[in-house]
């Protein structure tokens, strides 16, 4: 998909039929055709596959007249595996270009319904979408710290689903830090770098982005290690769990040795004493019924 947006005199983007000066070019899951289209505008051949690549890290690169952030937003678990996708930004001096392998959509639908401000700005533009992924990205971390806070509520009746749940918590996580680290150095780099000229506004505005992402980085860093005790005493809960049953069963079968020898002295086919006697059953029932509990009473009671 290639769409080309421009906003109009209030300021509201709108869908153009032919690319003019001041347009954001959008393009989304590109054919070859598109491609090529997007090869014609003067953007390196390389940088659109690193772009595409769905491994590809966070930098900031730059040739004489254009310069390429590579970011990574936060997205659905997809073929690869991954949690997060790539996408480019192109900042030209006539046009800001958007390229990623995945329909981004629920991203830049509520963006383009709400921006309102000149795409001829192509710093200014920059600088929102970029806090338009970090404010992603606050968002999904938010998500997940409620979720692992209601399936954490009480350690003592964590299920092993859950534990599996938080597994997953913690992959996702990961896969944001991969993400996010990169990105905000690359954010953080825009600041001093010559191409794209940031005026004083623009550069607190994308200082204020780099601590938001710096706040996000830490909060992650800070679920990693709930999920990391939370996993630690489940384990515990679980040794001391198993350990109750064995010294459970331990003592049971203490406390069945003895009726079990008594029962299988008197079970040989052989004269015993009080063989006569017809309450002799009761009475070794008894006695081995009353030393069974005897003896599992005192090991219970010395645990």
């Amino acid at each position: 998909m290639l769409q080309y947006l421009k906003s109009d005199d209030s300021g509201k983007l709108t869908i153009r039929e032919n690319l003019v000066k001041g347009s954001w070019i959008r393009c989304e899951r590109p054919n070859e055709e598109e491609i090529s289209q997007l090869l014609s505008l003067g953007i390196d051949a390389d940088i659109i596959t690193d772009a595409l690549d769905p491994h590809e890290v966070p930098r900031l690169d730059a040739d004489n007249e254009r310069t390429y952030l590579i970011a990574r937003l936060p997205d659905t678990d997809d073929d690869f595996n991954d949690f997060t996708t790539p996408i480019l930004f192109v900042i030209h001096a006539d046009y800001i270009i958007t390229i990623s392998r995945d329909s981004l959509g629920r991203l830049w639908q509520p963006f383009i319904d709400k921006h309102v401000a000149s795409t001829s700005s192509r710093i200014t533009l920059l600088v929102d979408m970029i806090d338009a992924l970090a404010t992603q990205y606050q968002r999904r971390v938010a998500a997940i710290n409620r979720q692992m806070r209601a399936a954490t509520g009480d350690i003592r009746t964590l299920r092993a689903r859950d534990i599996a749940t938080l597994a997953e918590y913690e992959r996702k996580l990961n896969d944001y830090m991969d993400a996010l680290v990169p990105m905000n150095l690359s954010v953080e780099r825009m600041i001093a770098h010559k191409a794209l000229m940031l005026r004083s506004d623009a550069k607190e505005d994308v200082e204020d982005i780099s601590i938001d992402l710096e706040q996000v980085i830490s909060r992650c860093k800070s679920l990693l290690r709930t999920i990391t005790n939370v996993r630690d005493s489940y384990r515990a809960v679980m040794d001391t769990r198993l350990n109750e049953t064995i010294r459970l069963l331990t003592v049971i079968t203490v406390a069945l040795t003895i009726p079990t020898m008594i029962a299988g002295l008197f079970g040989m086919n052989v004269p015993v004493p009080g063989g006569d006697d017809p309450a002799m059953f009761w009475k070794i029932t008894g006695v081995s019924a009353v030393a069974a509990l005897l003896i599992g009473y005192y090991f219970l009671r010395r645990r």
